[in-house]
């Protein structure tokens, strides 16, 4: 089949799954794309997705930019790539990716890029909903959750209960004021079984631990860098009862308590 010059075939397997993740990830390198689609199937050669994110950002679908301290090019969306998206049915209400978040936020963008892909590798995954979709739910629906968090996550292996949690990335401090209504905000989530913060540093975990401890909400604490390397493995703190478990641990036991909950309210029944 012929297309007009300077149009652009799109290929639903590839070129669509590919889109969807620059969109989705705020801003990536060529790396984590190619490493994103290879997980999902959609590509076996980094050759290959060079060439495609070249061709379409020479057709304006996705944006290319150059950092002074990153060695590497970052990836976003472009309002005719967004547009293409919406048109296919992915939600989106103007927060959450690159045309709404500036260069300096990559960053933050990059390290929930590594997390994803971590637990994408770790076949335990059943479902990653980024800040796009979050946003979407939050503004347009009435059953959002109780602020816009970086991910929705669920996880299982097998014919496990899934488990899902919130994840938010603490890069910086916020004041006591802004915490306050975070851990009021929190205090509503009713679609998660836990949130999980991650922080960069001892001293922000210190200030989370302090100002969110009291929220009746089920909140644990982890470090970036631990959780990287570990990812399952790795410690997390639970603010209620200060307790130290792996991140496993307690999906278990959250595994565990709506399971009862579960068999007690099938007794009831």
């Amino acid at each position: 089949m012929r297309y007009e010059k300077g149009t652009i075939h799109l290929n639903e397997r590839k070129d669509i799954p590919l889109l969807q993740q620059v969109f989705q990830s705020a801003y990536a390198t060529q790396q984590q794309l190619f490493e994103f689609m290879r997980l999902r199937g959609c590509e076996r050669s980094q050759g290959a997705l060079r060439m495609r994110l070249t061709r379409l950002v020479q057709h304006d679908l996705i944006r290319r930019h150059s950092v002074q301290h990153l060695s590497n090019s970052l990836y976003s969306i472009s309002p005719t790539g967004r547009d293409i998206l919406i048109y296919r049915g992915i939600p989106y209400a103007g927060r959450g990716c690159g045309l709404d978040r500036p260069l300096a936020t990559a960053p933050h963008a990059l390290d929930l890029n590594e997390l994803h892909l971590a637990f994408l590798r770790s076949g335990g995954l059943r479902e990653w909903v980024p800040e796009t979709e979050i946003c979407s739910r939050n503004i347009l629906t009435s059953w959002g959750h109780a602020k816009d968090y970086d991910a929705v996550i669920t996880v299982a292996y097998d014919k496990e209960e899934p488990i899902t949690f919130a994840l938010e990335y603490e890069r910086s401090q916020k004041n006591d004021a802004e915490y306050q209504s975070v851990a009021i905000a929190l205090n509503r989530e009713a679609y998660v079984d836990f949130i999980l913060y991650v922080t960069t540093t001892r001293h922000l975990f210190a200030k989370l631990n302090a100002t969110l401890r009291h929220c009746r909400q089920s909140i644990a604490l982890c470090l970036v860098p631990d959780l990287h390397a570990r990812l399952f493995d790795a410690t997390v703190f639970r603010l209620s009862e200060e307790w130290r478990m792996t991140l496993s641990e307690l999906v278990e036991l959250k595994r565990r308590v709506k399971l009862t909950a579960a068999s007690a309210q099938g007794r009831k029944s």
